[in-house]
Formats: structure tokens, C-alpha cells, sequence
């Protein structure tokens, strides 16, 4: 869970993965709740809510959760995994476009964010019952694996006949950190054909604020303390309408062996999960595939490395509690926690 959400009008907070304040209206129906995509999925479209409308978004995530999950043997992903090095599979339109979007999204960012990371995710095990530290050989033998550039796509002549071939024998796809932003996008497209006008999408964190607010306030979306997370937010987004607002960090999955955490966040290039300053960045922005990549990519580069090749808004708070953010939100964030306050705009 990423952030939390904030109720501004009644002055309370409910504790989620994202802090978003809205106005409440009794006519509405209780927000749908299930789960999918691994984690905890929540809609809430306040007056336009009805089950017709709630039974479409959340059929929508299960046909992507059973398209896109390295867990289910019938996958597109699990049958591309199994036949690398071996031949080219057809998949469904859905997957070829999130994979050729994760591929712009490596090539963008020289590798931080790589689709083929699937072996160190194995490897680490993290979140799993498996995790563990693998060895330095283990890590050495499953690098070579590690390249988009080794992902072959086949657009072929119609919806039906493309392809993807992972080149090497060994290699494997593995769409965490950009599933869920595809996801994201398409609730958003399922309410806009409903004309839904307002509405807040939470798929595990990856959160969509859709619409305006009904009392014409702005959404406000709260990120974490990533050195405690459970306590009081750290800062707070404002926005009018329609962005997507995903954090990424390293107090989301990890474990702990002999005084040492090791999280979720793995580079690509090193095997390892990132060590560096950084304790969470919050990419904003209205494509919640391009914010889900991105903020993986980010937490990998660093702020330095981020805004030499990138003008999506970012946000960076450092384990020193400094904060780096994008130039965009100027305006736009409010301190919440005054260990916070030393904000750079660049």
C-alpha cells in the first residue's frame, strides 16, 4: 500500500495506500472492493455508482490480472515466459501494448525500468515465502537474462496474429510495475463511456483521481513518511481533475536477513535492490501506465539522473527528508509534516 485516503470536508483520515480528500454524499453507493492484480483493488464512483457499472471495472481487471499474471500457468505472460528461447507467442492486443510501452519506457530510461527483470524478481523472492539473498553466482548467472533489447515484437497484420518472442532461453517478462497502470488507465476509460463524474480508482496504491470534485475543490493526494509510513503523511499533491498519482519505495516489500533490509525495488543492471538515498518518489501524472513505470525508473536513477531525461512531475523524498520534485508542482504541494519542508523545485 502506497498511500492513504483523507476525508477534507469531515476533517477525519481513513487509513488506505493513498491519502486523496473528498467530499462524501450519503446518496452514494459503498465503494466496491475486491481482490485482484495481487493486492486489494477499490473503486468508488460516489453518485454514478450502480452494480452494472462496478460488475464492468472490475470484470475489466480480471480479464488484465489473467492476461498479465507470471502465477497463473494460462497467462499470455506465463506462455511468452515458458516458450523463451524456443518461439514466438501470440498474445492479446492488451499485452502487446503494454509490453511495447514497457520496452519505449526502457529504451527512455537506458534500462532503469526493464520488462525482462523477471529472473532477479524469482531470484530475490521478495514478498513471497521464498525470499531469500541469493548468492553473487546466482545473481552473476541470471544478469546475462536481464535485456529488453532481447524482446522480440511481431505486430503482424491484424489484432489476432501478433507476437512477442523473448530471444534468449531463460529470459522471462515480468509486468509488476506496469500492470497496474495500464489497469489504472483503462478504469478511467470504462468511466469516462459511463460520463462517471468523479470517482477514485485504488488498485494497491496505483491511484486515479477521475473527474472533478462535486463541491469544486481540489483532490488532495497525501504521500507517506516513507521513515514511518504508518504515521502522519509526509506531504500533500493538489489537483483539479484527472491525474494518476503512483509512489514507489522501499518501505512498500521487503525483508530483513542478519540487520539488513532488502526491498522490492531491484536494479536491473546490478541484480540487487537499489541502495542509494532515496526513500520514495511519487511520479503524477494523467497516464497511470507512464507514472507506474516511471516510478521505479525514478527510484532507481535518483533525482539527478531523473530530471536529465525526464519532464513527467516527480516528486523525491531523500533519507535525509529533503524533497526534490519536478518544477510542475510548484503550487501544488502542501507540508504536512514539517520534517518535510526543505523542498527544491527544479
Amino acid at each position: 500500500m502506497k498511500l492513504n485516503v483523507v476525508n477534507a470536508v469531515l476533517g477525519t483520515a481513513v487509513l488506505f495506500s493513498l491519502a486523496v480528500a473528498f467530499s462524501c454524499s450519503k446518496k452514494a453507493m459503498p465503494t466496491r472492493t475486491q481482490s485482484v492484480l495481487g493486492t486489494v483493488c477499490s473503486i468508488n464512483a460516489y453518485d454514478d455508482a450502480s452494480d452494472k457499472l462496478y460488475d464492468e471495472l472490475f470484470a475489466r481487471l480480471k480479464e488484465i490480472d489473467d492476461r498479465f499474471s507470471t502465477t497463473k500457468r494460462d497467462s499470455d505472460i506465463s506462455h511468452v515466459n515458458a516458450q523463451a528461447g524456443i518461439k514466438a507467442v501470440p498474445v492479446h492486443r492488451d499485452v502487446y501494448f503494454v509490453v511495447q510501452t514497457a520496452l519505449n519506457f526502457a529504451q527512455k530510461t537506458d534500462g532503469a525500468f526493464d520488462p525482462t527483470v523477471g529472473p532477479l524478481v524469482k531470484l530475490w523472492g521478495i514478498n513471497t515465502e521464498n525470499a531469500r539473498v541469493p548468492s553473487r553466482e546466482e545473481i552473476d548467472a541470471a544478469l546475462p537474462l536481464v535485456n529488453w533489447r532481447n524482446v522480440q515484437m511481431d505486430p503482424g497484420d491484424g489484432e489476432t496474429s501478433k507476437r512477442i518472442f523473448l530471444l534468449q532461453k531463460g529470459m522471462s517478462l515480468d509486468l509488476g510495475g506496469i500492470a497496474k497502470g495500464y489497469a489504472a488507465d483503462e478504469m478511467a476509460r470504462i468511466l469516462g463511456e459511463h460520463n462517471v463524474r468523479q470517482a477514485i480508482v485504488n488498485l494497491g496504491g496505483n491511484v486515479y483521481a477521475y473527474g472533478s470534485k462535486k463541491d469544486g475543490s481540489k483532490w488532495k493526494v497525501a504521500v507517506k513518511n516513507p521513515q514511518h509510513p504508518s504515521s502522519d503523511p509526509a506531504l500533500a499533491i493538489c489537483f483539479n481533475q484527472n491525474n494518476s498519482v503512483v509512489t514507489s519505495g522501499a518501505y512498500e516489500r521487503y525483508f530483513e536477513k542478519n540487520g539488513r533490509r532488502y526491498h522490492h525495488i531491484i536494479n536491473p543492471k546490478t541484480g540487487y535492490p537499489e541502495q542509494n538515498k532515496v526513500g520514495s518518489v511519487t511520479i503524477v501524472s494523467r497516464s497511470s501506465i507512464e507514472a507506474d513505470a516511471l516510478s521505479t525508473a525514478a527510484y532507481i536513477l535518483g533525482p539527478s539522473e531523473y530530471f536529465k531525461i525526464e519532464r513527467t512531475a516527480a516528486l523525491f523524498i531523500l533519507e535525509d527528508c529533503s524533497v526534490k520534485a519536478s518544477l510542475q508542482l510548484a503550487g501544488k504541494i502542501e507540508v504536512l509534516n514539517q520534517s518535510f519542508s526543505n523542498i527544491t523545485f527544479r
